[in-house]
């Protein structure tokens, strides 16, 4: 998806030249051409969750491959409704990814590296990312599109020889898959001990499939309701938070003759990103998910609004001083450098081990549905607003939104969101119905937080 991610940064800034975007997009085409990502992602979002219930994870991670060939050889059409199209056959690989891959990165990995494996997919982003956003530039739009259908099917065919999770095998009573998939995954482990660890997630898988894994069930069970609030935060905020703005419009934006040129930016932004995300990789289950959430929302705010305040104060200047380019164009480019470090450290990669290890089995497809329409609604106001919020009251006003949305999540996380680093799933559902318990107890008595775990 890192590919999706960089492509309008790259694709709507080529010059207008033949069988290239800017021959047939208008304005606001561009602001479309974005959005309708995020806008197919939330109409999906259900789809998406019943696909992950029946067909599997692999069947999702398939499903993804097939998808994603599909959108880059649709980009060879010359028209605008193939951008709108590809873009949209995109977000839904976006939704189908988002309602599979995490719950199979956490099902896979061991409870003390949950939090470091899940990085692996964040990796793979950034790296999409660079690769996008390096080479986009710099050749052929014809020439892109290919090399990235050719990832595309790689990535379709590795998906090929990996079995299904043991997770989703016993919840759907298939035990003998489950055990042959259990040995594929901890091929070095003993006999034994795969047999110990299979009556493990056997018992752990039967009490969660208890009850019926409804939507009903999701919000009245008090653990249920507690997660979906968290992560569904967490993720609304991830994207709510200003990260698409910064990537997709910087080149619209920033000054023309800063230190980072406005056509560098998302270069910039993905090298950064990539580079802070292989240094977080320790630190997640090493100081946890909360205290990296929070610190990282409340450097985003600042981050946030240092650019507001620059992009005032270069407006003010260049209105001042028409005939001359204004002198403090420093401060957009370092605001973008220091806004990937922060994203990087914390609101980039929390939000997704959250959606893998925080839902129980029976309603984990509806609740990553529920978060995956929340996460996609917000994306997709805050991407389509931008500009015509920005032509209209300047780019300052968004970015002091973003700056109160990351102000808001970082109290909010402080006070709610409990630690999981180092929990099993199961221990991670025991822990939300004593928070909830403890949370109503606590209201009876006249108030006070809820442990932070």
């Amino acid at each position: 998806m890192g590919l999706w991610a960089g492509w309008p940064s790259w694709a709507l800034t080529k010059r207008p030249e033949a069988d290239t975007p800017a021959e047939w997009l208008s304005r606001d085409d561009h602001s479309w051409a974005v959005a309708s990502f995020d806008l197919a992602s939330l109409m999906s979002a259900w789809p998406a969750s019943l696909l992950a219930e029946h067909a599997g994870r692999k069947g999702c991670l398939l499903a993804v491959g097939t998808g994603l060939v599909a959108s880059f050889g649709v980009l060879y059409a010359p028209s605008r409704w193939a951008v709108f199209a590809a873009r949209s056959l995109a977000g839904v690989c976006k939704s189908v990814a988002y309602a599979s891959v995490p719950g199979f990165m956490a099902e896979i990995s061991a409870d003390r590296a949950r939090g470091r494996f899940n990085l692996i997919v964040v990796l793979s982003d950034s790296l999409g990312m660079v690769a996008a956003l390096s080479a986009g530039p710099r050749v052929g739009y014809a020439v892109m599109n290919g090399l990235s259908l050719a990832a595309a099917l790689a990535y379709l065919v590795a998906v090929f020889r990996v079995p299904e999770t043991v997770h989703y095998l016993l919840s759907k009573g298939r035990l003998k898959e489950a055990r042959a998939a259990l040995r594929w995954y901890r091929p070095r482990s003993t006999t034994a001990d795969n047999n110990r660890r299979l009556n493990q997630m056997t018992a752990a898988v039967l009490d969660d499939m208890r009850d019926p894994g409804t939507y009903r069930e999701l919000f009245a069970d008090d653990g249920n309701r507690a997660a979906v609030l968290l992560v569904a935060g967490a993720c609304f905020a991830q994207r709510a938070g200003g990260v698409g703005c910064v990537l997709a419009y910087s080149t619209t934006t920033m000054p023309a003759n800063g230190p980072v040129r406005p056509g560098d930016v998302a270069v910039v932004f993905a090298v950064v990103r990539l580079a802070c995300t292989v240094a977080a990789v320790p630190l997640i289950d090493v100081y946890g998910r909360r205290p990296l959430l929070v610190g990282s929302h409340l450097a985003l705010a600042a981050v946030t609004a240092a650019y507001a305040l620059c992009l005032m104060l270069y407006d003010d200047d260049h209105h001042d001083h028409h005939d001359r380019q204004p002198d403090n164009n420093w401060g957009p480019s370092a605001c973008v450098v220091l806004f990937s470090v922060a994203y990087s450290m914390g609101a980039g990669i929390v939000p997704g081990a959250l959606v893998g290890e925080m839902f129980p089995a029976n309603v984990k497809s509806r609740a990553v549905t529920v978060v995956a329409v929340v996460s996609s609604l917000g994306s997709f106001i805050i991407n389509k607003a931008y500009l015509p919020v920005g032509d209209a009251f300047g780019a300052c006003v968004m970015f002091f939104v973003f700056c109160a949305v990351n102000v808001t999540w970082a109290v909010l996380a402080y006070v709610f969101l409990f630690e999981t680093k180092g929990m099993s799933l199961s221990a991670i559902q025991d822990h939300l119905d004593d928070y909830n318990s403890s949370s109503s107890s606590d209201g009876e008595d006249g108030g006070g937080k809820p442990p932070s775990g």
